[in-house]
């Protein structure tokens, strides 16, 4: 009986965090994902739970046959949150119209999301809340040890809410969608309803006297002590989850799964903590007077694994797409405070038994403490602690509430304790607790952990600028400088970069600017949809056509922090045509009435947690909804991040909401996806063009390699027919398959698909383009023949931005003489066109050294200043890029005509000692001179003019 009893509850718990899992997901579609959305969900299940306990607490020692009010319980659990799962996003619409007259008062919307969000979890969580103590009182029966029976039972339903979160995430949701995980989660219900009732008929029915097995000991204060102390282990707990969380972010991407194995790693210390103390206390009754002890440890246990904490070392080797290694990390430190915690939870049950006249109402009250605890500890982590001290302080914080657990444990008397051994245990351990306290390591975050942070990137590492622990993330802002002058400034949350201003950054973020306002010179309105570090913003801004600017942005940190990006210029959101909305992308759009004649979006990457969402058929629907007629959607594609298989259903279901869509290479494998709402053109190419010949967002243009018009249209990839025929019968992702992105981290060979490089073939992307009816329609007809001869240039910049080029000085020659282009030359050549602003403004200062030299003969070279270029390039003899400014230096000396000067200096380059890749510069330079000294004056090595036909 014991073991069917705890299989069923072990089902149970299975069922229960499945469900949790696909409530809160659906949820998300309606409330939003901001961090306000998803604590009030979580806080209005952990209240229907705690309601579930004070009805078991007040009421459950009237019931006679406790299997059967359970197994119906089960059924209702299981039929409702079922429902919940098909009906509330039909009904997301309805409620959205609800939701739109209240987004200007933040408070009151938070107000109804948290009635709605109770309302709805209300009658499962409430059920979910009285099983406990139910199946508490038919275990009784027939085992009288109350704390080993809650131990067994509270064990085994949290071991089975871990293999919940585990398979849910890791297979389930994959396979079978939201819809198909509940209908398994409301199966395990019926499986457990179903088993109880066969269970219930083997149980005589109990009355009121027999239940009556203990009476008050020590008075209303021992209980109030103890229950004081489970509400304070809930809450601490809870609070513990999300600080563990954050900080384990920092090393770990937070894709869905992840967060279920670190949810699953807490489970499992809990359960198996009360597993074993079901044990312990079928061995020795009076086990709970080690309860303060439990305490301590779990404090002390807390600063000693952040203290041993190190993702370098361990068994597994850690990598981030290294899942084995990741849920290692977890182990290592949640798994001992947890588990301490797991075991405190029945001891402390026990001690309430003997302070209860019955079990069920002991387990009722001691479960309503520790629920209205977690409760409590989800809502202060999230919008107190968490953002106002940083992790290692609320660490800090928990560590002093176990303490005082403790406290509460040891305030609440207790004969045993009088014992002198047992004073001298508390004793020791206490002045332990003492000691790790007033040693605790202050500063740890700041010394090591975010340095091993930063060494994901290549040296010389990039300079912290500041750091903030903020209410959804943890927010770094780094800085790369040349000569002390900064150059890049990079966002990173929660420890992975997601936005840059690097000319690959620059160029793909401001393209979704660039690209609609050429095709669509008479848009007026536009929204953005994830701020990330401005670049998109600042191209928004700067284009002087556009009306008004909308933003949403999910953090309210990265927004307030975002100036410190633009030091010298205006910040974008400090526009007056700029309005900044806090909020969930899609909570947005379902809630807006306005329509926009430009939406562009680059949320983060869609493998995050509650990202999908952003990238789904339906929402692609809402996006459409919010266009006017012209208008036009840009979107990012990082399928650099993706499987083919996960490219391929996003392209399907943005492709079945846009007719017209198409697809576009911003700077690799950074794509956009662009559709429409009945864009017809073609415009003009003086209206095309006018973006060129603006005196601010010319020049921007000139930096990013898009230098001509034509450019733009050589960015092309495919049009809809194409993306039909590459997508086939993939299907779309959509709201109920969240799963066909995957939730754990593809192997590497897994991603940069070589498919990708195909779709990317210049020549024929280039034949796509010309056959395209959809750029028949929109692009100017004097602009295609140009941009025919643009898509060789692009091909370098796709392999400058992807693929090696086999020989750098070779394509640079090309560039020098087939084209006009100044900044793809200067890409090859190792810098970039801020770096080189910097270097010539020192360099007009008076400084000089081989750094400065290289970049002023790079720059020179890019603008066929051959004989200035060859001058600077002579100094740099030594240091590590010495070979390849001496190539440099060959080539210019070669365009000079000075070829007895260039083949004396490629000799003396021949002897040393060359990579494979400057080899081979120094045999076709070899080749070029004897060409060029062939040639006659003006021959093919003479700079072209501004436009060249193939």
């Amino acid at each position: 009986m014991a073991l069917l009893l705890s299989l069923i509850f072990f089902l149970s718990g299975a069922a229960g965090v499945l469900f949790e899992t696909v409530w809160f997901r659906v949820m998300g579609l309606t409330l939003g994902n901001s961090v306000w959305a998803a604590t009030i969900v979580l806080a209005s299940f952990m209240a229907g739970l705690a309601v579930g306990n004070a009805v078991a607490a007040g009421k459950g020692h009237r019931v006679q046959r406790p299997l059967r009010l359970y197994a119906l319980l089960e059924i209702v659990v299981g039929v409702v949150g079922l429902a919940i799962v098909i009906v509330l996003p039909v009904a997301s619409p309805s409620l959205a119209r609800l939701f739109t007259h209240l987004v200007a008062h933040a408070w009151l919307l938070n107000l109804v999301r948290l009635t709605f969000a109770f309302l709805v979890l209300a009658v499962p969580a409430t059920a979910m809340g009285l099983t406990l103590p139910l199946i508490a009182q038919a275990c009784i029966q027939f085992d009288g040890n109350f704390g080993r029976v809650l131990g067994r039972l509270y064990g085994w339903n949290t071991l089975g809410g871990m293999a919940g979160a585990w398979v849910g995430e890791w297979r389930l949701i994959e396979w079978f969608g939201q819809r198909g995980t509940a209908t398994t989660a409301a199966a395990l219900n019926l499986v457990a309803a179903a088993t109880a009732l066969v269970l219930a008929r083997r149980l005589k029915p109990a009355s009121p006297a027999a239940a009556e097995t203990a009476a008050p000991s020590s008075g209303r204060g021992r209980s109030a002590a103890l229950l004081a102390a489970a509400f304070l282990s809930g809450a601490t707990l809870l609070v513990l989850e999300a600080v563990w969380f954050r900080f384990l972010q920092l090393f770990v991407f937070g894709t869905t799964f992840i967060f279920a194995a670190m949810l699953a790693t807490v489970l499992l210390g809990i359960g198996a903590g009360g597993a074993l103390a079901g044990v312990w206390l079928g061995r020795d009754p009076r086990a709970h007077r080690f309860a303060p002890l439990l305490a301590l440890a779990a404090g002390v246990s807390v600063e000693l694994c952040y203290v041993l904490f190190d993702p370098r070392v361990g068994a597994l080797a850690y990598t981030t797409d290294n899942t084995a290694a990741a849920v290692w990390l977890f182990v290592r430190l949640m798994l001992p405070a947890s588990l301490c915690s797991g075991v405190l939870f029945a001891l402390l049950g026990a001690a309430e038994r003997q302070e209860s006249r019955q079990a069920v109402d002991a387990a009722g009250k001691l479960t309503l403490a520790n629920t209205s605890g977690a409760m409590v500890g989800a809502l202060l982590a999230g919008f107190v602690l968490v953002p106002r001290l940083g992790i290692e302080k609320v660490l800090f914080v928990t560590m002093l509430c176990y303490g005082a657990v403790a406290a509460l444990t040891v305030a609440a008397p207790s004969p045993d304790r009088a014992h002198p051994a047992s004073r001298r245990r508390l004793l020791a351990v206490s002045a332990l607790f003492v000691v790790a306290c007033a040693f605790y390591p202050f500063g740890l975050l700041a010394r090591r952990f975010v340095p091993m942070v930063l060494e994901r990137f290549k040296s010389p590492a990039p300079e912290l600028m500041t750091m903030r622990e903020g209410l959804t993330e943890t927010v770094m802002y780094l800085r790369d400088s040349f000569h002390g002058v900064p150059v890049h400034y990079r966002l990173m949350t929660n420890g992975h970069s997601m936005s840059a201003t690097t000319y690959r950054g620059r160029r793909y973020m401001k393209m979704y600017v660039y690209w609609p306002l050429a095709l669509h010179p008479s848009a007026r309105d536009a929204l953005l949809i994830s701020y990330g570090i401005g670049n998109t913003a600042k191209a928004l801004t700067d284009s002087r056509q556009l009306a008004s600017i909308d933003v949403v942005d999910i953090s309210r940190d990265i927004l307030e922090l975002g100036a410190l990006v633009f030091p010298k210029t205006s910040p974008p959101l400090s526009d007056p045509r700029v309005r900044v909305h806090v909020e969930d992308g899609r909570f947005f759009l379902q809630t807006t009435d306005r329509t926009f004649d430009l939406i562009t979006a680059e949320p983060p990457p869609p493998r995050g947690a509650g990202v999908t969402n952003l990238y789904s058929q339906e929402y692609f629907q809402l996006v459409r909804d919010r266009l006017r007629e012209g208008g036009v959607v840009t979107y990012w594609l990082p399928v650099n991040m993706l499987s083919l298989a996960e490219t391929q259903a996003i392209m399907r279901g943005f492709c079945n909401v846009f007719s017209d869509c198409s697809l576009w290479t911003g700077a690799g494998l950074q794509w956009m996806l662009v559709g429409t709402r009945g864009l017809h053109g073609p415009v003009s190419e003086e209206q095309f063009s006018a973006q060129w010949r603006d005196p601010v967002v010319g020049p921007e243009l000139a930096d990013v390699a898009l230098e001509q018009p034509e450019s733009l249209g050589a960015t092309f990839l495919a049009d809809a027919d194409t993306l039909a025929a590459w997508t086939g019968d993939v299907p779309p992702l959509d709201d109920d398959h969240p799963g066909r992105i995957s939730a754990t981290y593809p192997a590497d060979g897994e991603l940069g698909d070589p498919t990708y490089r195909t779709w990317m073939d210049p020549k024929t992307a280039r034949r796509r383009f010309l056959s395209s009816a959809f750029i028949q329609d929109l692009w100017p007809a004097s602009l295609r023949e140009p941009t025919f001869a643009a898509f060789g240039p692009q091909a370098v910049f796709n392999d400058l931005s992807v693929w090696d080029r086999a020989n750098v000085i070779e394509t640079v020659h090309m560039l020098l003489t087939h084209s006009s282009l100044r900044t793809l030359p200067l890409l090859l050549l190792g810098t970039e066109p801020a770096v080189r602003d910097i270097a010539v403004r020192l360099y007009a200062g008076g400084a000089r050294d081989a750094d400065l030299e290289l970049q002023m003969g790079a720059a020179a070279l890019a603008a066929r200043a051959y004989d200035e270029a060859a001058m600077h390039l002579a100094g740099v003899t030594e240091g590590p890029r010495a070979v390849h400014a001496q190539l440099m230096r060959t080539l210019a000396l070669g365009m000079l005509g000075r070829q007895a000067e260039a083949r004396a200096l490629l000799t003396s380059l021949a002897s040393g000692a060359l990579s494979p890749a400057d080899t081979e510069s120094v045999r076709w330079l070899a080749g070029f001179l004897r060409r060029a000294q062939a040639a006659p004056a003006g021959g093919p090595e003479a700079p072209p003019p501004a436009r060249t036909k193939p």
